[in-house]
């Protein structure tokens, strides 16, 4: 008998699993890289897919802007300023109709107090700036209404553009009139 080499030796059984652990470690990282390449090339595909798309909208854009620009040239630079004018007025309108006076209205009404009364209402429709002229018997009642004004969240930016003291006609008393600028941020409701 010969001593020396045995196959179920401890060292060779170790050795053995080692190998194996790392040939399955190998071939699990090329799958991986396998599966990663294969990711690469369908995204690469994606993009040139995009791309192509991307070019042919572009042509197309450029097509269709020759051709309004073509269109353009063959109308008269009056009828554009003419037909401009009418959708600046459209717009307008539009704008006018969106604003809510009733919203506007009832923010005021909340805010006025007793004694003061209001004589003009002058909004901005595009803006939102709102002008309002009054009178109130003194100065308490004004600064209450500013402070009223500028606590609402319907309203910011309040200035005091004016206030003067008005005589009263005869016996009458003296009155403070007055006239605030504000933004009215309710003007989506």
């Amino acid at each position: 008998m010969t001593s020396g080499f045995n196959l179920a030796t401890r060292d060779y059984r170790r050795d053995r699993r080692q190998r194996q652990l790392a040939a399955v470690a190998v071939l699990c990282l090329l799958l991986l890289l396998a599966a990663q390449v294969g990711v690469w090339a369908t995204l690469r595909q994606k993009d040139a897919a995009i791309a192509d798309r991307l070019s042919a909208m572009e042509r197309e854009l450029l097509r269709h802007q020759d051709g309004v620009r073509a269109i353009r040239a063959g109308v008269a630079g009056d009828a554009v300023k003419r037909y401009e004018a009418k959708v600046a007025a459209l717009n307008g309108i539009l704008e006018a109709a969106a604003f809510s006076w009733t919203g506007l209205l009832n923010e005021l009404e909340r805010s006025v107090p007793p004694g003061l009364a209001l004589s003009e209402i002058s909004p901005d429709t595009r803006s939102g700036r709102v002008g309002l002229r009054g009178t109130a018997r003194t100065f308490a009642e004004l600064d209450q209404f500013l402070r009223v004004l500028e606590q609402r969240t319907a309203f910011g930016d309040v200035f005091l553009l004016r206030q003067a003291v008005k005589r009263g006609s005869g016996a009458g008393p003296e009155t403070l009139e007055f006239s605030v600028v504000l933004t009215y941020r309710g003007r989506d409701s």
